[in-house]
């Protein structure tokens, strides 16, 4: 009797297995989702290191922004509620999509700009070539999306009433290393990465410093050492590391690098270096040291500082020069954005009128 049962349990057993392997079951939400991510991983892995259309590789930070805008698209999109099966489905409706959603989030048009120029290229892995438009395109306000580069204040601590030097004596007492790179950013212009990657024994020219490591497109430069905040600053660097071969921030490898940068970023929300607390980031002081270095180079204060009217044209233009040089760019009119733009005479005369305006109002009231 028990045998009987245990034979027909077998039966409905078996009969139970070949129905589940005969039976299609569709595949779950959350396989389906990787699924995607997996492909679009994969695209990433093959195309992301060069450049579009030819074998020149990419800096680890183009790479890396490509692969973060890439992935926050595309769960940006499943939240939407648009699915897409694989990645060379993603078409110019999904491309509008984004833009308006990035657009009511109040996304600044840089970043915008940025996030669409990476689906541009994306846009071409795939074989649609000249699918994502101009950002101009997706919006109603071209306003929204126009990026400026032409500095119309003056970004400098000192214009946000701050004293650099006691405020770099505050981050010191959370942190040496990073008191340290704010006063090469001070006193000579490095970009924050510069500051941290760069070893100052190794780096000091003499009447120069030698500025290669963390450098933005690879592109090595000299930096004069020519004021006295600039020197105090390279040699202070010096007594704080003592090996000869290593960096402000200590022994740096491109799988650290993200661990000193968030420990940087960590210590400036401690001293309150942020557009919330105090109004000013530390790149500031890279643009402070921009508007100090083009008085000295021209003989007057730049335009974002009230600067007069370039008398001669050659003088502006050589101040920009090196000004972009000693920055680390290659072409002079990047100085715009930190110095400003040069004024016009017409410019300079029509200020002139409603100062005297403005003026004349207030003696009738």
């Amino acid at each position: 009797m028990g045998r009987a049962k245990d034979i027909k349990k077998g039966r409905r057993s078996n009969n139970s297995n070949a129905a589940g392997k005969n039976k299609c079951v569709a595949p779950r939400r959350s396989q389906a989702r990787g699924d995607l991510m997996q492909q679009l991983a994969d695209l990433l892995k093959r195309h992301n290191g060069t450049r579009v259309g030819s074998t020149a590789s990419v800096s680890k930070a183009t790479a890396d922004k490509r692969w973060k805008d890439l992935f926050a698209g595309f769960r940006l999109l499943r939240k939407l509620g648009m699915k897409l099966e694989k990645p060379e489905s993603f078409d110019g409706r999904h491309m509008q999509a984004l833009v308006t959603a990035w657009v009511e989030a109040g996304l600044s048009a840089s970043t915008i700009t940025n996030r669409i120029s990476s689906f541009r290229i994306f846009s071409q892995w795939i074989g649609k070539t000249g699918m994502v438009e101009l950002a101009a395109r997706y919006v109603n306000d071209p306003s929204l999306v126009r990026r400026t580069s032409v500095a119309t204040e003056d970004k400098s601590w000192s214009a946000k009433g701050i004293d650099a030097a006691a405020l770099i004596e505050q981050v010191r007492l959370h942190s040496v290393r990073v008191a340290t790179a704010l006063e090469l950013q001070l006193g000579l212009g490095l970009r924050m990465r510069e500051s941290l990657l760069t070893k100052p024994h190794l780096a000091d020219m003499g009447n120069v410093m030698d500025v290669y490591r963390g450098v933005k497109n690879g592109r090595r430069r000299m930096v004069r050492i020519d004021t006295e905040a600039a020197r105090l600053a390279l040699d202070r660097a010096k007594a704080v590391v003592s090996a000869m071969d290593e960096s402000v921030a200590g022994p740096v490898t491109d799988g650290t690098w993200a661990q000193v940068r968030n420990r940087y970023y960590a210590v400036m929300r401690q001293v309150g270096i942020t557009r919330k607390d105090l109004g000013v980031v530390s790149h500031m002081l890279r643009h402070e040291n921009a508007n100090d270095l083009f008085a000295r180079l021209a003989g007057y204060a730049s335009p974002v500082r009230g600067g007069p009217v370039p008398a001669d044209p050659v003088v502006e233009s050589y101040a920009r020069a090196e000004l972009a040089e000693h920055l680390g760019h290659s072409r002079p009119r990047i100085t715009t954005h930190y110095v400003g733009r040069a004024k016009r005479p017409a410019e300079a005369k029509a200020k002139g009128k409603e100062k005297k305006v403005g003026n004349d109002e207030a003696v009738e009231k």
